[in-house]
């Protein structure tokens, strides 16, 4: 027998002993000790909601007690839960009890009164469970000889065996859909009416109840004479004579059409849903193995060159090496945050006029070397010098270079890709773009779900590409927010494939909306020369690490840095020296960014200018327009690129600029 256990305790000294005690305690058994450790933990648990019984401590460092008992009961209340506390107290234990706790225990008084406990609740749950099924039994029981009794909607039959008659109700033909009176008592006509293929199911139901000494049961299709399918349940009970001889039966039928469809489409969906969580499971593997992977060269590469002293152009090699799976696994994530936020609806594009062609020949271009490394050939055609549309250029170059990327990766050496341009002017006022190439195809099995995420045509061990299988979703979604379509076309398996994206142009927009638009691209030249020098930043980060490569960064930039790893050491800083610029890490003990922000502006309300600031974190749902509400001119997500860093500080610090 299979046991299942939730151990919800954030404490891993605690988790550990009352694992121990259930593993020696459960030994025979199949046991399963899920440790939940955090609020999603917890949620994601409730929701697949595969246990027998919860362990739960009462003081957690995310919620208490008595709202995971309440959690738990009111989505199971038939499951047992106890409270394992040394935290608690009697208000608490008796509200838990109240709230539907089973059984409430203190540490203090050993882990074994913890087994006990669970094997009481346990036995109890299995006496409760016996009973509400045989309650169900009896219930079923009544149930059937009530309507019997009044046969409501059922039809009745009896069958002389001796004359071969078989007498209908009125209800028995309709729910065979025949007309009143028109059955004429044949066995034939009753055989007639019933499915093809279930007919033998009749005769050999028959059949075993005669030679058992059974009553008789069947579950059938009936076919009327409009061509509809209906179900029947029928049941019936034989009469003997004083020779054991079978002279007379009768019994009920009752339509179960809709009991039957509804099992159907409970099929139809336990089957989706175990293939969800198989696509799910394969992804998981597939984005293991793409982490882990860079992270192997990285490790490795890291540790020979702290170990050996090489020369300087084998260590450039290997650095170039370590900073390519970084961005090899930067990609992943980047692809599972953006599925994230888009599943969250947490994704927010930056609108303006972008130049499509520019971000298409952008595209191309920073292709360049991975398609000449293939000997591919690319042919590009545009129609038009300057193709306008409403939408965040970041992310459509993003969807540009998705599907540029998969063009040359499923498209052999000395292969061909064409990128194609084509601007409708008429009423539709579109761009299509289309990019084909000559590689692998898509099966026409997997075509219909090459936009699904999670989904890979190969997903096995011994596949020849990476990836993750999330980018062609990205793609999908972002289109669609653009107001855009995408379609994928494929002859098969190394026929190769063709994806088709239409966005709606820019004066269609105009048109439709009658929208005042700013465009989408900055100019940054005015910075070029600017300098870091003499700046004065006040840096804020709890992790040292990230600390030392933000100061490392600005200092060599020229700026004067000082560097703390808590709010309360900046506020104390800024009583006394005003920056010129704060940048602060979001998420902190005892006080967060925003916090840090609040109480600065405060303490600056007798400065001669307000305090700039730049948020960073490494969170992937910190919405951008919290940020910028709470009074930061600017937020970089981790892990943060130099130059970007660089530019927004020149940016916010540059007086000069209009921004």
């Amino acid at each position: 027998m299979v046991l299942r256990i939730l151990l919800i305790d954030d404490n891993p000294n605690d988790r550990f002993l009352a694992a121990r005690e259930l593993k020696q305690k459960f030994a025979n058994q199949d046991l399963t000790v899920d440790e939940i450790t955090n609020e999603n933990d917890l949620e994601q648990a409730l929701v697949i909601g595969y246990f027998d019984l919860a362990v739960t401590d009462n003081q957690l460092l995310w919620i208490d007690g008595l709202t995971v008992v309440r959690k738990i009961k009111d989505k199971y209340p038939n499951c047992p839960v106890i409270m394992f506390t040394d935290s608690g107290n009697e208000e608490v234990a008796v509200e838990a009890m109240k709230a539907g706790l089973d059984d409430y225990v203190l540490k203090r008084q050993h882990y074994r009164r913890l087994v006990i406990a669970i094997e009481k609740c346990l036995e109890q749950k299995k006496i409760r469970e016996e009973y509400a099924a045989n309650q169900k039994l009896l219930y079923e029981h009544q149930e059937r000889f009530r309507v019997a009794q009044g046969a409501a909607d059922l039809g009745i039959w009896d069958w002389d065996l001796i004359t071969n008659i078989i007498t209908w109700n009125d209800n028995h033909e309709r729910l065979f859909g025949l007309a009143p009176g028109s059955f004429d008592g044949t066995y034939e006509k009753f055989i007639s009416c019933i499915h093809p293929s279930d007919r033998d199911l009749i005769s050999q139901a028959l059949e075993f109840a005669l030679e058992n000494n059974t009553d008789f049961y069947q579950e059938f299709r009936v076919l009327w004479s409009d061509n509809t399918i209906h179900w029947i349940a029928s049941k019936g009970h034989f009469f003997y004579n004083d020779s054991s001889q079978a002279i007379r039966a009768s019994g009920i039928i009752l339509d179960i059409t809709d009991r039957k469809e509804r099992e159907v489409a409970q099929q139809r969906y336990t089957d989706e849903l175990v293939q969800a969580y198989r696509v799910q499971d394969e992804f998981l593997s597939i984005a293991s193995h793409e982490l882990r992977t860079p992270l192997n060269a990285i490790l490795g590469w890291t540790q020979l060159l702290r170990k050996y002293p090489f020369d300087e152009q084998t260590r450039n090699q290997r650095l170039e090496i370590i900073e390519r799976n970084l961005k090899r696994q930067q990609n992943v994530v980047e692809q599972i945050l953006d599925i994230s936020r888009l599943k969250s609806g947490q994704m927010q594009l930056e609108r303006g006029v972008v130049d499509l062609k520019s971000v298409v020949e952008d595209a191309i271009e920073s292709a360049r070397l991975p398609i000449e490394a293939k000997s591919i050939s690319l042919e590009y055609i545009s129609d038009d010098s300057t193709i306008e549309v409403l939408g965040d250029q970041g992310r459509l170059y993003q969807v540009i270079w998705n599907l540029l990327s998969n063009a040359i990766k499923f498209t052999p050496a000395s292969g061909y890709i064409k990128v194609h341009l084509d601007v409708d002017k008429s009423e539709k006022n579109i761009v299509q773009i289309t990019i084909s190439d000559t590689g692998l195809g898509i099966s026409s099995k997997f075509l219909p779900y090459v936009f699904e995420q999670f989904r890979q045509e190969d997903g096995s061990r011994t596949r020849t590409h990476q990836g993750a299988g999330l980018g062609l979703a990205i793609v999908k979604q972002l289109i669609e927010m653009h107001g855009g379509s995408i379609q994928a076309e494929s002859q098969g398996v190394n026929q190769g494939a063709t994806f088709t994206v239409q966005l709606p142009l820019l004066n269609r927009i105009i048109n439709e909306e009658n929208t005042k638009i700013e465009s989408a691209n900055k100019d940054f030249s005015s910075l070029k020369n600017f300098s870091l020098a003499g700046l004065k930043v006040l840096i804020v980060d709890d992790e040292p690490d990230s600390l030392d490569l933000l100061v490392m960064l600005l200092e060599n930039e020229g700026a004067i840095v000082t560097a703390v790893n808590s709010a309360t050491q900046a506020l104390e800083i800024l009583q006394t020296n005003q920056p010129d610029i704060l940048i602060s890490d979001l998420v902190m003990p005892d006080k967060d960014g925003y916090m840090l922000l609040k109480e600065a502006k405060t303490l600056g309300l007798n400065w001669s200018t307000p305090l700039k600031s730049v948020a960073i974190s490494g969170y992937s749902h910190e919405s951008n327009e919290k940020v910028i509400q709470a009074g930061f001119q600017a937020s970089i997500s981790k892990p943060i690129e130099p130059d970007e860093l660089v530019n927004v500080i020149n940016l916010i610090t540059n007086k000069t600029l209009d921004i």
